[in-house]
């Protein structure tokens, strides 16, 4: 009884061990997997053992698919929403500008971005700002923007206000380092491909924690949304998700990232959006040669 009942512990212990519990999130299914598989074997003669085994797997699924479960946001005013896509560009670069240009988004964010693709999304969008260092974001909008704060030591992005026809409302556009273990720092003003994009798990935190911040000290609409670098199942995670709405949880949650770290099903690329908006036709989109996948909705105020 208390053998199966064990593994379940890690829903009340996940936010209680810092960077510890935050890495244990990133590797949860692998962990569970090989946890159950290990302790399956050796013990498969011991009731107990084997009821840890499928505990330990059932909380592996139940952790990973649980963030994912659809909650609805409520309908978006049909008459204010804003179609909005982001979209990690990766090595694709050029490769990807059509599939970008396609979603025929109102507003854009690319992670990753250069020169090349900046030039030739501003054909489509004249309403920009790129930053082509360390994050390397890029916005590209229908409608004017503000920028209310440059990339910096605080915030891997832009804050903007997006006048749009239908009213103002505030962006914090951001690809967030990637946790690591061999960084001291994020590399906000590194020139792009020097060095690896990454920081430590705590400061890690800390950046999101400064996201965090700035949606809840702002008195307009708040739209977050790029390459968060945060599994939906971890702490940072929850930071944004408790005060903020998931905008793509409007329909189901899948995982976002590809390639070779496709194993761990992480959900990295997000959009929240402060209470009284919400979302629609949520969706996800490929972009070519990226280890990520797009996504796209509509957002905007709720409908009363």
């Amino acid at each position: 009884m208390i053998a199966g009942l064990l593994p379940w512990a890690w829903f009340l212990l996940r936010d209680r061990f810092g960077v510890v519990t935050d890495v244990l999130a990133i590797l949860l299914p692998m962990l569970a997997l090989i946890v159950a598989l290990v302790v399956g074997v050796l013990g498969r003669r011991r009731r107990a053992a084997v009821a840890f085994a499928v505990s330990t797997l059932l909380v592996g699924i139940v952790g990973t698919v649980g963030p994912w479960i659809p909650h609805g946001s409520g309908t978006v005013d049909a008459s204010r929403g804003v179609r909005f896509a982001a979209a990690n560009i990766g090595a694709g670069e050029l490769e990807g500008a059509d599939n970008l240009i396609a979603q025929k988004a109102d507003v854009l964010v690319i992670s990753e971005i250069g020169q090349p693709l900046t030039e030739r999304l501003s054909e489509a969008y004249p309403e920009h700002v790129a930053y082509w260092d360390g994050p390397a974001v890029g916005v590209f909008s229908r409608w004017p923007m503000t920028v209310l704060e440059q990339p910096g030591p605080d915030l891997p992005g832009y804050m903007l206000r997006i006048h749009a026809p239908s009213g103002d409302f505030d962006l914090i556009a951001v690809h967030v380092p990637k946790p690591w273990y061999t960084s001291g720092g994020s590399s906000y003003d590194a020139p792009a491909d020097t060095v690896p994009y990454e920081t430590t798990v705590a400061n890690h935190h800390r950046l999101i924690e400064q996201i965090a911040l700035r949606a809840a000290r702002d008195d307009h609409p708040v739209v977050i949304s790029g390459d968060m670098n945060t599994t939906d199942r971890g702490r940072d995670y929850r930071v944004l998700a408790g005060p903020l709405t998931d905008a793509m949880l409007n329909g189901w949650g899948r995982p976002s990232q590809i390639g070779r770290w496709a194993a761990l099903f992480v959900r990295i690329d997000q959009l929240f959006l402060k209470p009284g908006w919400c979302s629609d036709d949520t969706g996800w989109f490929q972009v070519p040669k990226s280890d990520h996948h797009g996504l796209v909705a509509t957002i905007g105020p709720c409908k009363t």
